[in-house]
């Protein structure tokens, strides 16, 4: 295997593969760089605890190689309709697709299965060497050409290096861009669960004081419910048994989902966080390693398949009008794009968190006039179109 590349993306998970796929047509020559091979499918398989609200947005860019209708083979739910409502008169609304023409709002996979059919994708690649596991450890950066050693022993070179590589990304840190994070009091319980009834096309998300609860559809007879809670509680519920656990969802969501078996279920922490820079010389960031926002809207994934798609275009344009695509003011048209997207998306969830954690009569009353305002047909039709990146 060759040492030498364009283009070395650290990092193989949804938000680096996606980017390799729709690099790969377009001459650069890449290693994709990941520390664990995500399982085999298998239909008999659980689902995992994992999963994301696909927009159409994201799926396009999954279009743009096979991955999409490898995804299509295993296993996918679209939804048509989102219902969103508070415990009161007013704060009630469901958006469904058909309010702007089309078939879907979006879909809910498994994370496993995305990055799956992205790999996949690449198989044929002849531009692509996919090299796992492997994991950066150090980055010597020398003139236009940067070396990665991984941990395997193998060195790399590359013009560019990309940070796909996660909240803790290694890449950030080893160039020394900065970040601001926060750490949220809430916690989020997981749980993957069979229902009594069969698939629906609605995703169903209803605002508390401690926090949105939400399920989500999966194919067949089976959800993801996503409760958000103080942390002390989320880890609570998280150690109820499977069974207790299950009458207490029953207990607080919606009736029409029936009877609820809990398979699986995990808790995590909420926080947020933002990178100072999304590039330095022969360095660029995207996803996670250059954002985290509270996914209570489920937009994280999203707004990591945005940054592909600008990217890609960036580093595409560039290589097309013989400019040098690797160079810091080509990657700063990238970033100026995004970052300020991502930050207006991560000051809206966090002020969509805080409005909701309020408790005092007032705050509640504005909350439902705002949804009740929300069910407007104009205002309706914008937030579906927002919602699906659009």
């Amino acid at each position: 295997m060759k040492s030498d590349y364009d283009i070395v993306i650290c990092g193989g998970g949804m938000i680096g593969a996606a980017l390799a796929t729709r690099l790969a047509p377009h001459g650069f020559s890449i290693a994709l760089v990941e520390a664990q091979a995500p399982a085999a499918y298998d239909l008999s398989q659980r689902f995992d605890l994992k999963v994301c609200a696909l927009s159409p947005k994201s799926a396009e860019v999954m279009q743009q190689s096979k991955a999409w209708s490898i995804l299509q083979e295993m296993r996918l739910c679209p939804y048509k309709r989102m219902r969103v409502w508070e415990m009161a008169v007013f704060g009630d609304l469901t958006f469904d697709a058909s309010q702007v023409g089309v078939p879907e709002l979006g879909h809910i996979v498994e994370n496993r299965l995305v990055q799956l059919s992205l790999w996949q994708a690449l198989e044929d690649s002849e531009n692509v060497d996919l090299i796992c596991p492997a994991s950066p450890q150090q980055f010597h950066h020398e003139g236009s050409t940067t070396t990665i050693d991984l941990d395997t022993g193998q060195s790399l070179s590359a013009r560019l290096v990309v940070g796909a590589d996660g909240a803790q990304s290694k890449v950030r840190q080893g160039f020394g861009v900065g970040v601001n994070r926060g750490q949220y009091q809430q916690a989020c319980l997981v749980a993957s669960v069979n229902t009594q009834l069969g698939q629906q096309d609605i995703t169903w998300q209803r605002f508390v004081s401690t926090g949105p609860q939400a399920f989500l559809p999966l194919l067949g007879q089976h959800g993801s419910v996503v409760w958000y809670h103080q942390a002390d509680q989320a880890r609570a519920l998280c150690s109820l048994s499977n069974e207790d656990l299950a009458a207490k969802i029953m207990a607080q969501f919606p009736p029409q989902l029936g009877q609820i078996e809990v398979i699986d279920k995990a808790s995590f922490g909420l926080q947020k966080q933002h990178t100072q820079s999304y590039c330095k010389q022969g360095m660029v960031l995207i996803g996670d390693a250059a954002h985290v926002i509270n996914p209570l809207a489920g937009q994280g994934v999203n707004l990591g398949f945005q940054d592909v798609n600008c990217l890609a275009k960036v580093l595409t344009d560039a290589y097309n009008n013989g400019q040098d695509w690797s160079a810091t003011q080509v990657l700063r048209r990238y970033e100026k794009q995004r970052k300020l997207a991502n930050s207006l998306m991560l000051h809206s969830m966090d002020a969509f968190h805080h409005g909701f954690s309020q408790t005092n009569s007032k705050t509640k009353w504005l909350r439902n006039l705002a949804l009740a305002s929300a069910n407007l047909p104009v205002i309706k039709k914008r937030v579906v179109r927002y919602a699906m990146g659009m």
